[in-house]
């Protein structure tokens, strides 16, 4: 018997505690974005998210990032963060991060809950794995400033280019108050897989606190949002946090009919969501895209902070290489990624590959 999991024979029982946590969690937000006034109008959400990935089920293996599920919500255009109907809170975090998001253009709040799940490549032993990747969780909670600059026709006339900038605060934990062993397990139960023995090797509980910044352009063929059309979307970014240290850089080509006024598709990372302001009554597209990253710190491969923990040598360069298409009407999207991870630490054996689905609903 694994001493902090819930008994195996009643797993439905964690797992719908767990789904009246996150319903009463963005059941609140909910209420935060649509009940207050802001002068005559009230802050209203522009979409909502929910994104899950998988290794098991899009690759066949049951290893390193081997889950993500992912819950966002997008707001319509806002004067400001600093004034009502912002929540307090969050104007007040506002206010602190001062010139990093800036009044008086055109932004959007975000607010985000999701879970990451990490394993060696052998669940089927308790005893440690020094060489594999440890057992970890990340359980969070994100709160994202938006800053949008329209976009730039040239002189041509042939296209224009916008920008997107965000900053997103993103706090949370890892170790078992992260609840992966119960996740995973009681899943496992529940579809008839053996469950994971060597939880009681995973890191251990602590608070995280990560700033992450983010810059996006946005380069369109002429009447891309009007027929067919092509964008290519490079970025840059950092992160800054006990949780991930790294610097990183890439760009998504996408083409297809119709495509949305929107910045990319994403897998479940900080800063990675944005919305259209408006959107055709069908669009399709393909896309493929790469994200490189210098890590400097990353919890789930270096272990503990502040204590002793399971870890692995990490290496210094990673990156994301993407794939998949989308298929949206006015009021939803959903997108399929297949992604490949470069190894991310000296004694793995090879890339992961994992899958990504995510379903946008818009206002």
């Amino acid at each position: 018997m694994l001493p902090s999991a819930l008994p195996f024979r009643s797993p439905l029982t964690l797992r719908a505690a767990l789904a009246f946590v996150a319903l009463a969690s963005a059941g609140r937000a909910a209420e935060i974005l649509t009940n207050a006034d802001l002068e005559s109008d009230r802050l209203r959400f522009g979409s909502i998210t929910v994104y899950s990935e998988n290794d098991k089920y899009f690759a066949g293996t049951d290893q390193h990032y081997t889950n993500g599920a992912k819950v966002s919500f997008l707001s319509t255009d806002l004067s400001s963060f600093t004034a009502d109907p912002v929540p307090k809170p969050v104007q007040e975090i506002a206010r602190t991060l001062g010139a990093l998001v800036p009044p008086g253009r055109d932004v959007k709040l975000g607010l985000s809950f999701g879970q990451n799940i990490y394993t060696p490549v052998n669940t089927q032993t308790a005893a440690p794995q020094p060489f594999d990747r440890p057992y970890a969780a990340w359980l969070y909670g994100g709160v994202a400033f938006q800053v949008y600059q329209p976009p730039r026709v040239f002189a041509s006339g042939g296209g224009a280019v916008g920008r997107l900038d965000t900053l997103e605060v993103t706090a949370g934990m890892v170790g078992p108050l992260a609840l992966g062993r119960e996740v995973q397990n009681n899943y496992h139960h529940l579809i008839g897989v053996k469950p994971a023995a060597g939880w009681d090797n995973q890191i251990h509980n602590e608070p995280g606190l990560n700033f992450v910044y983010e810059r996006k352009w946005r380069f369109s063929t002429k009447d891309h949002r009007e027929g067919l059309g092509a964008d290519f979307i490079p970025h840059v970014g950092a992160s800054l946090g006990n949780i991930f240290t790294y610097a990183n850089t890439g760009f998504e080509v996408r083409g297809g009919w119709r495509l949305p006024a929107d910045f990319g598709t994403n897998l479940i990372r900080p800063s990675g969501d944005s919305n259209s302001r408006r959107r055709a009554p069908f669009s399709a597209f393909f896309f493929a895209a790469v994200d490189g990253r210098a890590v400097a710190h990353d919890v789930t491969l270096d272990g503990n902070t502040f204590r002793e923990s399971m870890s692995v040598d990490k290496k210094p360069f990673v990156a994301d290489l993407t794939g998949g298409f989308a298929v949206g009407t006015r009021h939803w999207q959903v997108t399929y990624t297949q992604a490949s991870r470069t190894r991310e630490f000296t004694t793995q054996q090879k890339a992961s590959v994992f899958g990504s689905i995510s379903v946008t609903f818009y206002y």
